[in-house]
């Protein structure tokens, strides 16, 4: 009787344990575009504004949003790292501590450490910049999927064309997904804070 009573108790706590599981739905994203397959980034070392160095294993532990620009951009990128910090700000801070924000410069023969500190700290103290080598940078943007172009690099003044796209990389140091521009233009950033808030439920 014993017997019988602890095998119908074990069958009611498996039968528990499956229901819970077939009600648990997947975290559906509609302002962050994920990726299928989540590939590893490569290797590269380059340097932090602090002058600390910043590789992959930097990426580890943290839901990391990368941008890529450079300081002496006009328009697009200091109106996107003020974006970023509107909806930064919007995350409970509790969840902030989980979250690297990462603007990568591709322009190191102007944008030194110490001026990316300078330009960084305007926007917000929990925030990263981080430069290198051209090799080391190509490496990065190269792994994230980005994209950019220096013109006329011989002169003074030049610009740079880049990608505008806010990358995602997980806790593992993989490639996650993307801010979608929909959502960056929207006025309400609420969205994208939400949805943001929802990744350390993922795990690490």
């Amino acid at each position: 009787m014993n017997s019988r009573l602890k095998f119908l108790s074990i069958f009611i706590l498996i039968a528990m344990m499956v229901g819970c599981s077939e009600n648990q739905k997947p975290v559906e994203f509609k302002q962050l575009l994920v990726y299928p397959k989540k590939n590893l980034l490569g290797s590269f070392e380059i340097k932090s504004h602090d002058d600390n160095s910043f590789n992959r294993q930097s990426f580890e532990g943290k839901w990391n949003l990368i941008f890529i620009g450079y300081t002496h951009c006009p328009d697009v990128c200091p109106l996107t790292l003020t974006e970023i910090t509107k909806f930064y700000q919007q995350i409970p801070q509790e969840i902030q501590k989980e979250f690297q924000i990462i603007f990568l410069s591709v322009d190191p023969k102007r944008d030194t450490l110490e001026h990316l500190a300078g330009y960084i700290e305007h926007f917000h103290s929990d925030f990263v910049a981080v430069t290198g080598e051209k090799e080391e940078i190509d490496k990065l943007v190269y792994s994230l999927g980005g994209i950019y172009s220096i013109n006329n690099e011989d002169e003074n003044y030049y610009s740079v064309d880049h990608s505008g796209r806010i990358f995602i990389v997980n806790p593992k140091g993989e490639r996650f997904g993307i801010i979608s521009s929909e959502a960056m233009h929207a006025k309400d950033k609420s969205s994208i804070a939400k949805e943001l808030s929802l990744l350390p439920t993922l795990g690490k």
